[in-house]
């Protein structure tokens, strides 16, 4: 997918030596410009995954494959031209000018997670919605291990120019949002800590955060802030146009999921079981520790060990000062046994009758049972961990 990444300078500047070449005459951008110039010229964001990205020369993913459709209806419509006779051409445009090419007129159509909003409903002719994409939050845990209650304050990424965008700015207002080109650079300021959390379409984020160098400890908060529709751009009146894309529209929309999910592949749940199996991780670092304390002296020692029976340990949290009693000394031959659950952390163990205090580790790394052995010798008490 690195590839991919590498090439999509590369393809802008083409798409802009298009752009030249055609002129941008602004004569509607409909079928009569395909019947002149035999060509579809079509708008879009190169590299959008898996929704929309270019592979080995082509344009593929299921919005790739709508744009197909529509060209092959559009050359249905056009006697002039027989079956596979006009070809698409790609304009490749950014976030914040990929209409553009639309409302001059020098593209037929624009494609590619492109939000249907009131504002583009004023000045575009917009296609039956084709796909409802989730809006979700990524953080990144390194650094910011936010809520959703916190994105009200937060410095929030969003690609610029996009129905994310304004969808952030309406439910966000207090927040600051910052606007990137793209998503990976959106990626690249939440890994440099300038950024506190990107919101973007569920699909795109993780397809990101799977593919992007440096970005494979990054995770998607599950929940759904919200939903945009996605449709096919083409300019105000040309409603010959808009009938056939609908015509498309509706024969790809039931199949669209499918399309996406074979492009996705696995990348959804890969991503999504990162904040599942850190928040385990964590969970099993603070989850209690069972303490099994084994009271013994050594055989040459002249001292009664059976004073210890009946008595209790007492672990104190010298952050917290929380104290745990054990269960009673109990004896088994010449061994005395005593138990109690503590969490990680740093303690004291004492036994208050024999002024015996001794400090006690008990960490996130250590197993869900330890074992702490007091040895009685002629010289001192013995207080080891295993």
């Amino acid at each position: 997918m690195d590839s991919y990444r590498s090439i999509t300078t590369a393809l802008v500047l083409i798409g802009l030596g298009i752009l030249a070449a055609c002129g941008g005459n602004g004569n509607g951008g409909g079928l009569a410009k395909v019947q002149r110039d035999k060509v579809v010229y079509v708008s879009a964001v190169p590299f959008e995954p898996p929704i929309l990205y270019q592979q080995h020369g082509d344009k593929v993913g299921p919005d790739a494959e709508v744009a197909h459709l529509i060209v092959r209806k559009i050359e249905g419509r056009l006697p002039a031209f027989g079956e596979g006779t006009l070809r698409a051409v790609w304009l490749n445009r950014t976030s914040s000018t990929v209409l553009g090419s639309v409302k001059s007129g020098e593209a037929q159509f624009a494609i590619g997670a492109l939000a249907i909003t009131e504002g583009r409903k004023e000045e575009f002719a917009i296609s039956k919605p084709y796909h409802e994409a989730e809006l979700v939050t990524v953080l990144n845990p390194a650094q910011n291990d936010l809520s959703l209650e916190d994105l009200a304050e937060a410095r929030i990424g969003v690609r610029s120019g996009t129905g994310v965008e304004e969808f952030v700015r309406a439910k966000y207002p207090s927040a600051k949002i910052t606007g990137f080109g793209t998503l990976d650079d959106a990626v690249l300021a939440l890994r440099r800590a300038e950024i506190d959390a990107i919101i973007d379409d569920r699909h795109l984020a993780a397809f990101a955060l799977a593919t992007l160098p440096g970005a494979d400890h990054m995770e998607i908060i599950p929940e759904t802030l919200g939903t945009i529709e996605y449709g096919v751009f083409v300019q105000k009146g040309n409603d010959e146009l808009l009938q056939i894309v609908n015509e498309a529209v509706d024969e790809v929309s039931s199949q669209y999921a499918s399309l996406l999910e074979q492009h996705a592949g696995e990348t959804i749940q890969q991503v999504a079981q990162r904040r599942i199996d850190r928040q385990e991780r964590a969970r099993q670092a603070a989850a209690p520790r069972r303490v099994t304390i084994r009271v013994s002296k050594q055989a040459n020692v002249d001292f009664d060990i059976y004073t210890f029976a009946n008595l209790s340990f007492i672990l104190r949290n010298q952050e917290t000062g929380q104290s745990y009693n054990t269960s009673r000394i109990n004896f088994n031959g010449s061994v005395g046994v005593a138990g109690a659950s503590v969490p990680p952390g740093s303690y004291t163990l004492s036994l208050p009758k024999f002024n015996l205090n001794a400090p006690l580790q008990i960490t996130s790394s250590d197993p869900s049972s330890v074992t702490v052995n007091i040895t009685v010798t002629s010289e001192t008490v013995l207080v080891r961990k295993s």
